[in-house]
């Protein structure tokens, strides 16, 4: 109620409210050989070798604006909310 009253000509409330969530550390890695098509009879979806390659680590920040649903997201390499904060 508090944001229809205080909310300018086009229906958008004053204040913005925004829920912001961060995964530090999350594990990058990459396929080392294409994924094999599905074989009737063996495998029915696509299969993956089990080998790997690492890129490191990343941190996925993103924040979701609660009056109409638009993301926000960075996926930084090193853990420092102040490039999220500034953008």
């Amino acid at each position: 109620m508090e944001n229809e009253a205080a909310a300018d000509g086009d229906g958008r409330p004053d204040v913005v409210t925004v829920s912001i969530d961060e995964k530090p550390g999350v594990q990058a890695t990459g396929n080392t050989a294409p994924g094999l098509p599905p074989v009737a009879g063996k495998h029915p979806t696509f299969s993956r070798d089990h080998e790997y390659v690492r890129h490191g680590t990343w941190s996925i920040l993103a924040g979701l604006d609660l009056f109409d649903g638009h993301v926000i997201a960075r996926v930084e390499e090193r853990h420092r909310s102040i490039k999220f904060i500034g953008c």
